[in-house]
């Protein structure tokens, strides 16, 4: 019986060792294209955002909000530049994830989840806020962006390159703001 034992466990030895060689093998081969390291990469991102995909998502899907409210105000001036919002966008998502790559890190060394929340939590905010900008210059007479107006005038100025006293008066007018753009 011990005999037959033995022939048993040297065939299992043999074929682990085979599908452990063959996995290498393609594996191997797999890290020898660069779409194999791009997919290693995401895998390994989507890996180590494990039980942040909240928090992460949020922060992506509100950058990219501010992006499209961000064009439709561009669209509105009739001074639409794509590749300046692009480039824009593309390094607040870089920054916004080495951010959120060190705190969940921080997080998974902590056994937590508190700090990465709060640093997306924040980052969330701030593009909310930037997009509540856009959204009152285009939607001037919005009872819930009129009572932010005095708040968001400095943002809004900065997004339409223009004096915060103009803005009052682009806000003040209704909305109408062709005549000061025309002076």
């Amino acid at each position: 019986m011990w005999y037959f034992c033995g022939i048993f466990i040297k065939k299992i030895m043999s074929t682990v060792s085979n599908i452990l060689s063959h996995l290498f093998h393609k594996l191997l081969s797999i890290l020898q294209t660069a779409w194999g390291w791009i997919v290693a990469a995401i895998i390994f991102l989507i890996d180590f955002f494990s039980g942040h995909q909240l928090i992460v998502f949020l922060a992506i899907a509100v950058t990219l909000m501010d992006a499209v409210w961000g064009v439709a105000v561009s669209i509105h001036q009739g001074r639409f530049t794509l590749s300046e919002l692009l480039r824009l966008t593309i390094a607040k998502l870089a920054v916004y994830g080495c951010a959120l790559f060190v705190f969940v890190g921080l997080d998974k060394m902590l056994d937590s989840v508190l700090t990465a929340s709060c640093v997306g939590g924040a980052i969330v905010l701030v593009e909310f806020w930037s997009s509540c900008a856009s959204m009152l210059i285009l939607f001037p007479n919005f009872l819930f962006l009129r009572i932010m107006k005095k708040a968001l005038t400095g943002e809004i100025a900065s997004k339409l390159h223009v004096t915060e006293d103009e803005v009052e008066a682009i806000l003040n007018n209704n909305g109408d703001h062709t005549d000061s753009q025309q002076s």
